[in-house]
């Protein structure tokens, strides 16, 4: 099956099941804004602009709707996971994200897009591993740039009054030219982005092409796909390049690879003249976030003014798993320095919820419990001194522990 038909299908299916469980994701909202966030907020003592921040989130209907496919439609799995993510993000994502230059990261100009309308996104595998400092704040800024593109997409085309699907996914196009073994000494970054980061933003890419690869890099593949979900696996390709051509438009590829459009080098990322600005304490908490462009083109963005203050989250290293701050209730969970708690075993054991439901029931009847006791042991012990054979069999203790007579022979 070609990766056309493969992705084909995929969509379909999740044009369906966007369908059949909007009003879901509409309600798992209400629910998140109305009952979860001001619980949020008498937690953590969140001042006026981080509830707004929070609340900016929960309006991106498409997020929200990404999530809750991640949990498998489940609601009550949603909101532990929504839960988790505010927090995350209060913790993590800044006030005002500033379009550094990302060199391992571009994302094609919009009107560049594959057969079912999404956009393209470069990754420069090779620059991304050889750097030496920490890329990791600077991931985190380009993927909110990212959830941030695609919701003013969706919010441009149905004030367009465009009656068209909303583009829930990026693609991937994975520059894997220049890589080596001896790269891979920062393969953990990638796990890092696979299974911290992207969560963090589920659902967020369809499909990833892998280009320029070549036998001599099958080590490297043999690496990376121990890595990899098994649910991704699926969504990886390695095109030639007649093939990549054969599913995308020539249009919508750099010349770098075969297509038409100007070399990397010479386009621009369409996300650099972009910036999430704080917002008035005016603003409606319905408004989408602030994007402004940079004010014209050819001159980089101003500077972003530097955030006021707020109170930070609390980083706690570990918490009861009866605690009411515990997004998963029941379950141990650990900091480990991290800005939210994670579950300590990477999972939700069947053995932690028993522990959890054993503590609770005798945190309750405890009491009754070692009355209980103490009545059942005076009883039984009122019976046994009391029943004949007992108490000849105390005797013939006694008698054998009793020393002898002193003219006994």
């Amino acid at each position: 099956m070609s990766a056309r038909e493969v992705l084909q299908k995929k969509y379909q299916e999740l044009a369906e099941l966007y369908d059949d469980n909007l009003a879901t994701a509409h309600s798992l909202q209400h629910t998140l804004e109305e009952d979860i966030l001001p619980g949020l907020v008498d937690e953590l003592g969140l001042d006026g602009e981080s509830e707004q921040r929070a609340r900016l989130w929960l309006t991106d209907t498409q997020s929200v709707f990404r999530l809750l496919r991640r949990q498998k439609f489940t609601v009550s799995f949603a909101l532990e996971n929504a839960r988790d993510i505010l927090l995350w993000r209060l913790a993590v994502i800044p006030d005002e994200i500033p379009p550094p230059p990302v060199p391992f990261l571009q994302c094609l100009p919009l009107t560049a897009r594959d057969p079912f309308d999404r956009p393209l996104v470069v990754i420069k595998l090779s620059k991304l591993l050889e750097a030496s400092e920490d890329v990791r704040p600077t991931l985190i800024n380009y993927m909110e740039l990212l959830r941030l593109n695609l919701q003013r997409i969706n919010e441009d085309d149905s004030t367009e009054g465009k009656e068209v699907r909303p583009v829930l996914h990026y693609i991937a196009l994975m520059d894997i030219g220049g890589i080596s073994v001896q790269n891979m000494q920062n393969v953990d970054i990638v796990t890092w982005f696979l299974y911290e980061l992207l969560p963090r933003f589920p659902g967020m890419l369809a499909a990833v092409f892998i280009l320029n690869y070549s036998w001599a890099h099958s080590g490297v593949w043999n690496i990376v796909k121990r890595v990899l979900p098994k649910s991704a696996l699926s969504r990886v390709f390695f095109p030639s390049e007649n093939e990549l051509l054969e599913y995308f438009p020539p249009s919508a590829i750099p010349c770098d690879y075969g297509g038409s459009l100007p070399s990397l080098s010479q386009l621009e990322d369409p996300l650099e003249k972009y910036t999430m600005t704080q917002l008035p304490e005016t603003a409606s908490p319905t408004t989408s976030p602030a994007i402004s462009p940079s004010s014209s083109a050819g001159q980089p963005p101003s500077s972003p003014a530097a955030p006021s203050p707020t109170q930070p989250i609390p980083r706690v290293p570990s918490i009861s798993p009866t605690s009411h701050l515990n997004p998963y209730f029941g379950y141990p969970v650990s900091g480990g320095g991290a800005p939210t708690p994670r579950l300590r075993h990477g999972r939700q054991r069947k053995r932690d919820l028993l522990r959890t439901l054993a503590a609770l029931w005798w945190s309750k009847w405890k009491r009754r419990v070692l009355l209980l006791i103490c009545v059942l042991l005076a009883v039984v012990s009122y019976r046994l001194r009391r029943n004949p054979r007992m108490l000849r069999w105390r005797l013939n203790v006694r008698g054998l522990l009793r020393p002898p007579a002193r003219g006994a022979s």
